[in-house]
């Protein structure tokens, strides 16, 4: 039986722990949560009934103290906090699932993957893409050389105007300076896709894009600083709309686990009322014109890889939804597909077109959540932080690039100045 411990009972944090309550009768058991709001406390005990209110903490040095209480430990705390959690864990002798990225700040990943080396124990990160069906049989495709030689990639991060909205112009990642640029925030996902299909090294990154609409500048007329005070319910960017009105459309049963309403309000469990005091008083009641965001909302990267394939990423707001597109171009045809939809579409020249039908998981990034779980508890993961940091250089590497007017950079020589041997990462 796997014991596991979770650091942060947020989004993702309640996500894996409420995994594991299924899973926990066959491999797995949660043993303890660790977080200093109570009122994520009584939710995680709460949502566990098996969870002892001796496998409660508010402080995690008191959760550090003694012996070792179980064998993983997740860590989904906030970027700036991964590094200092991740290195006391270690030290005590946990193997570590960490929330992605590893860290905001990629001299400190390259530390913790050398400490991690150094001690034996095992850091996997929440690369939860790869544990999908359908980039499972787009690398399955790939490899298979139907498509003959594989000439270009090109994907489409569309973020959605209104999740834009709410993580990165009022939410945790909204300023690169606080957190972290967007392009590693939320795209570092794309980047490790693109290593994992090609099975290549990139040898070379460029990149442009800016912010170009959340800005004072361009604010309505009629605008106010909060929403619950604005006169304009025409705006998409209304916070009444997109978290008092989104949550009625839930069914009472599921309004305690209506995302994004949770991140919302302090406890976790969204209602009106309590919605309604967080617009009032907190950052999500901010006109997104009026904030303190400064990461781009519209960013393109040019990829080139050792193999010989050319690959472009696009990263948007300006979306009507949520959702991620992939492009396989080959020298005897193309893999197209739209991964909310898990379906692919194989267009071999002179033939056809054929689709393909991956299994859908409409919750946790497509199946990707409770695959990532389960290879973990089976001893299967494929997101090593070794595996996983070549994702970080390549995001780094692009906003290098993009504060540079799009210079292209030398990826090999660029991770040099943050690993001693880049041959190893």
């Amino acid at each position: 039986m796997t014991e596991i411990a979770v650091l942060g009972y947020g989004g993702r944090g309640r996500i894996y722990s409420l995994i594991l309550r299924f899973l926990q009768r066959k491999k797995a058991r949660l043993v303890a949560v660790i977080d200093k709001n109570p009122d994520k406390l009584a939710l995680a005990a709460k949502d566990n009934p098996r969870l002892s209110e001796k496998g409660l903490f508010s402080d995690y040095d008191e959760f550090l103290k003694g012996e070792k209480r179980a064998d993983w430990l997740f860590i989904c705390t906030q970027d700036a906090d991964h590094y200092r959690h991740t290195l006391a864990a270690l030290e005590k002798g946990y193997d570590v699932l960490l929330e992605k990225p590893v860290s905001a700040n990629l001299a400190e990943c390259a530390e913790i993957a050398e400490i991690s080396r150094k001690l034996g124990r095992k850091v996997a990160v929440c690369h939860v893409l790869r544990y999908t069906k359908f980039y499972d049989k787009v690398k399955e495709i790939t490899e298979s050389g139907v498509l003959g030689k594989t000439v270009a990639l090109e994907m489409h991060e569309n973020v959605g105007y209104w999740h834009y909205a709410h993580s990165y112009v009022r939410g945790d990642w909204r300023n690169s300076e606080t957190s972290s640029p967007m392009i590693f925030a939320k795209c570092c996902h794309d980047l490790d896709l693109m290593v994992y299909m090609l099975g290549a090294e990139c040898t070379s990154v460029s990149s442009v894009g800016r912010l170009h609409f959340f800005k004072e500048e361009n604010a309505p007329a009629v605008c106010a600083d909060r929403c619950v005070e604005c006169a304009n319910r025409d705006c998409p960017y209304d916070a009444r709309k997109l978290y008092l009105d989104r949550l009625k459309k839930f069914p009472h049963f599921a309004r305690k686990y209506a995302w994004p309403m949770t991140r919302v309000v302090e406890d976790g469990t969204p209602t009106s009322s309590k919605l309604r005091v967080a617009l009032e008083d907190g950052d999500f009641g901010r006109c997104v014109f009026r904030h303190d965001n400064n990461v781009v909302d519209y960013q393109t990267v040019s990829l080139d890889f050792d193999n010989g394939t050319e690959a472009t990423l696009t990263m948007t707001a300006f979306s009507p939804a949520i959702y991620r597109t992939i492009t396989v171009r080959g020298s005897l045809g193309t893999l197209e597909g739209k991964f909310e939809d898990g379906k692919l579409t194989l267009s071999l020249f002179g033939k056809k077109p054929r689709v393909i039908r991956t299994a859908r998981a409409f919750i946790g990034h497509g199946g990707g959540d409770i695959g990532l779980i389960s290879a973990l508890v089976n001893g299967k993961t494929r997101t090593d932080i070794m595996q996983s940091l070549q994702s970080h250089v390549l995001a780094y590497a692009a906003e290098q690039s993009r504060l540079n007017a799009g210079v292209p950079v030398d990826v090999k020589k660029f991770a040099s100045t943050y690993f001693s041997a880049t041959e190893d990462r």
